[in-house]
């Protein structure tokens, strides 16, 4: 690792398990300054502490990205302690197998609630800030949900098109002001809670560690608009690419 994101402000959803937590890693072994949120606040304060103790700069804050007021209220208190907000990980998500007549109004809701519109909520509180700064990177976290459908998942696959749909229409307008928003999914079975309850026994023979794919994030982090931008992303693909130097 070499300070690339040295003195960034980070911001990642979801950051106790998985994905999040090597993302909030990789970032602050980058130099970053990473507030990683999560509704678990006992396992993300240990994620924090675990990042400090390595000699990175995390900062832990319990969320739950169904109240909206809560949202708006910790990107206040985080713009008001750090100053501002340069890279936002919309890593956050939850998932269920229903089949339709089966998915209840509520099973709907609430699973919108954290898989889209948890990232609208905070690319809204971010964006002000970047725009006025002309920088910054959004990074939502997609899924090939997000392009092609799966049984039982009508609810799952809505929000991850959802969140494409966001993305593409955030890209167009966050590029004027040279911020970067590109979407990225993980590109390889990688073991996680959620794959644990969803994968199969063949992709749990080959899946990898999150933090064999946390290198893209940091690469997406660095990006601006006339970067890698306006991207559906496959970390995997990407990270081989990095360590092969033909990434853009």
């Amino acid at each position: 690792m070499s300070g690339r994101l040295a003195g960034k402000v980070a911001v990642v959803t979801g950051g106790a398990r998985g994905i999040g937590r090597a993302v909030v890693g990789a970032f602050a072994t980058e130099g970053a300054i990473v507030h990683a949120l999560d509704r678990f606040g006992d396992e993300v304060e240990a994620v924090a502490a675990a990042g400090r103790a390595a000699g990175g700069s995390v900062r832990a804050r319990t969320l739950d990205l169904r109240d909206a007021a809560s949202v708006a209220a910790t990107f206040a208190a985080i713009e008001a302690e750090a100053g501002r907000i340069d890279v936002l990980v919309n890593n956050a998500g939850v998932i269920f197998f229903k089949p339709i007549e089966a998915v209840s109004v509520e099973d709907w809701d609430n699973l919108m609630a954290v898989n889209l519109r948890g990232p609208f909520l905070c690319a809204r509180a971010v964006a002000p800030g970047m725009k006025a700064r002309r920088a910054g990177a959004i990074i939502n976290v997609s899924s090939n949900a997000g392009v092609r459908g799966g049984n039982n998942e009508t609810t799952y696959c809505a929000s991850k098109f959802g969140i494409e749909g966001l993305s593409r229409a955030l890209a167009i307008e966050m590029a004027t002001y040279n911020v970067s928003v590109n979407t990225i999914t993980p590109g390889h079975p990688v073991h996680t809670a959620m794959s644990e309850t969803t994968y199969t026994e063949e992709q749990r023979q080959i899946w990898k560690d999150p933090a064999e794919i946390a290198p893209a994030f940091v690469h997406l982090a660095l990006q601006d608009a006339s970067g890698l931008n306006d991207r559906y992303v496959r970390a995997w693909d990407l990270v081989q690419e990095l360590r092969a130097g033909k990434a853009a």
